[in-house]
């Protein structure tokens, strides 16, 4: 019957291929899940550096070393730097998809202080092949010095995506050098 109809043999190619494109649903992964860590990390650091000063013509008196005149000036950059960090994340995925992350990390800064930093990220997870893909629709970040300075901002929507593995209760979520194990609970 379906070689003589056209139409009815073209409905069940159809609805097959809407199946077989649906996305993956993230059940599987709704539930609270916990990560927590401590080692080496890139952290940005602000740092006092000598450049070259391109600003200084052929033929100027340098005038000494430093001041008007120099072949170099005195610049704050920010660069990676690897420190000791501890992290601790906590990942909510509701059965809808939507997701709140939150991520808090401590680390060493000038002065013996002591930073700690506290990321909020909300949007919708989505399941694909082998990673999961983190729409990012906005949240949080604030910083608290030990010492006394503090301060916050926003994040901006942006996706995320990590190659995945799950097991019963891990989940491993992974993204260049960075490997985090989150148990359910």
């Amino acid at each position: 019957m379906l070689l003589k109809t056209g139409s009815a043999l073209l409905a069940v190619a159809t609805s097959g291929l809407a199946l077989a494109n649906a996305p993956a649903t993230t059940a599987p992964f709704a539930g609270r899940w916990s990560q927590s860590s401590q080692g080496k990390e890139l952290v940005l650091v602000p740092r006092i550096k000598l450049q070259p000063n391109f600003g200084v013509g052929a033929g100027t008196s340098l005038g000494g070393s430093v001041g008007y005149g120099s072949m170099t000036r005195t610049a704050i950059v920010t660069e990676p730097v690897p420190m000791d960090v501890a992290r601790s994340m906590t990942l909510v995925i509701g059965q809808d998809g939507r997701f709140d992350w939150t991520i808090t990390r401590r680390h060493a800064e000038s002065g013996g202080c002591t930073r700690t930093t506290v990321q909020h990220k909300q949007g919708n997870v989505q399941l694909e092949p082998g990673q999961l893909l983190f729409a990012i629709s906005g949240g949080t970040e604030s910083w608290r010095s030990s010492c006394g300075k503090q301060g916050s901002g926003t994040i901006a929507a942006a996706t995320e995506r990590y190659a995945m593995t799950f097991q019963g209760q891990k989940l491993l979520l992974a993204s260049g050098p960075s490997r985090w194990t989150f148990s359910r609970g």
